[in-house]
């Protein structure tokens, strides 16, 4: 029995020294408990044998010098004791492994982390160079929601003559509030400051008021024209809003349909988007671009100033300073569009001029659509209802993309990151409008324009800021 015990003891040593051992590892703490739990039977086996030779030493008679019951089970409480105390030596170790792991994970989070750094800033001043190249190139390309003051130094059409009554029509453009109305007794188209506008109060309406004969006005092609600078006025309005000419003889162009709508968008964003047929079969899916096929790679060549004819879609299109688009396109039959054609080669054509007037509201649009066929819509009953409904159906699809760009200027975002060959006429419309502070780069963007020819407007160039990559989207 005496042996049974030194045996337990020596177990419950060698467990200690194992544990002493697992300072560095988990697998140490499992023998400890291995070898724990092996005591702990050995300690069972040995009460048995205890009692056992107790009961046959009381039953025989022979005492000798054996140990009590009541002394084996004080060891035993011991060699517990000592068992509960390797426990949690091994609760310790476990901790301490856990704990030396999640440092080591740190140690390697760290490393990866400034390796990344070191990474980013070698490759940052590896692309620092090209970086400064491309915002020098951008440079003139730049969206703003605010327009340049130069902007007044036009002749502005600011209504539809037909809309012009004795009643005046207020509205305000580029921080003006105009009151627009015919004089009773001499039928003439008059224009003055709308004196009940908070608008009325500024500095320039000040002036405009002191000024003698009061806003210039005329009237020209069914559209009442002002001019608002205090620079002395050109004689001549550009003739470009007439509708154009005749494609055949027998076929004349006829007005349609003059809308006057308030649209709620930074209106270089609007003309920009309107110079961007590229969106339509994405974006005019349910009205005039339903059934378009997505093109490769939509060519655009230049025909005049600022304008140009988009491929393969039978579509002529200008921009006209201040903020006028111009287009004309080519219809095989009513609301089918001939691709592959050029417009001059369709039986049918729409027309369609857009005034963007720069107001408080964000853009006073006029509309106008010329036809030469279907002249029988003159006579339609409601017939502007019809077009004031497809006008508003087209707008609306137009507004998700271009609010979508304005909210992005709002938070700082460019709207012009990447620009792409098709993007061309538009790109050209904003350098002109950021140039109009210096006359020399003014000049320079114009003359430009008038020298472009066909293969400049196909391919990427550099000075441009082409890529390949489109970013002009909702991001």
């Amino acid at each position: 029995m005496r042996n049974c015990v030194v045996s337990s003891r020596r177990s419950a040593s060698t467990a200690l020294c194992a544990l002493r051992r697992s300072n560095h590892g988990v697998g140490a703490v499992n023998n400890v408990r291995a070898e724990a739990s092996s005591s702990s039977l050995n300690r069972g086996d040995e009460v048995t044998t205890q009692q056992r030779q107790g009961q046959g030493s009381s039953g025989s008679g022979s005492g000798g010098g054996g140990r009590s019951i009541e002394e084996l089970k004080s060891e035993m409480k011991k060699l517990q004791e000592q068992i509960h105390a390797a426990h949690l030596q091994a609760h310790l170790q476990e901790q301490r492994v856990a704990e030396a792991l999640e440092n080591l994970e740190d140690v390697d989070e760290r490393s990866r982390s400034l390796e990344a750094s070191l990474f980013d800033a070698a490759a940052e001043a590896s692309v620092a160079p090209a970086v400064e190249e491309e915002k020098k190139a951008h440079a003139d390309l730049r969206s703003d929601l605010s327009w340049p003051k130069e902007l007044v130094d036009f002749w502005h059409p600011v209504e539809f003559s037909k809309n012009v009554t004795e009643e005046p029509t207020t509205f305000d453009i580029l921080n003006f509030p105009l009151a627009v109305f015919r004089n009773g007794d001499t039928g003439v188209a008059e224009c003055r400051i709308d004196e009940a506008s908070a608008l009325a109060s500024t500095s320039q309406c000040q002036k405009q008021k002191q000024r003698q004969g009061g806003i210039q006005i005329k009237e020209k092609d069914g559209l009442v024209w002002v001019w608002l600078s205090e620079k002395e006025a050109p004689e001549d309005i550009p003739g470009f809003t007439v509708p154009p000419e005749p494609f055949h003889e027998d076929s004349k162009f006829t007005i349609h349909a003059e809308l006057v709508i308030d649209v709620d968008v930074e209106h270089g964003l609007l003309m920009e988007n309107l110079l961007d047929l590229a969106h339509a079969p994405f974006t005019h899916t349910q009205t005039f671009a339903k059934g378009w096929s997505i093109p490769d790679l939509v060519k655009f060549k230049t025909s005049k100033l600022l304008g140009g004819n988009w491929e393969p879609y039978p579509i002529d299109m200008s921009f006209e300073p201040p903020y006028m688009v111009l287009s004309t396109i080519g219809l095989m039959q009513p609301g089918k569009l001939e691709e592959g054609a050029r417009a001059a080669a369709c039986q049918n054509h729409l027309h369609q001029l857009h005034v963007c007037l720069p107001s408080s509201k964000g853009t006073r649009l006029l509309y106008r659509m010329s036809l030469d066929f279907m002249d029988f819509m003159l006579y339609v009953p409601f017939a502007k209802k019809i077009w004031e409904a497809m006008a508003a159906q087209v707008l609306g699809e137009d507004l998700r993309l271009v609010q979508g760009q304005e909210d992005r200027l709002k938070r700082g975002g460019d709207t012009w990151a990447n620009p792409v060959p098709y993007d061309k006429l538009a790109v050209r419309y904003r350098k002109w409008r950021n140039s109009l502070h210096c006359e020399t780069k003014r000049s320079e963007a114009e003359e430009a324009l008038r020298e472009m020819s066909a293969g400049e407007m196909l391919s990427p160039e550099e000075n441009d800021g082409f890529s390949s990559k489109r970013s002009r989207s909702l991001e």
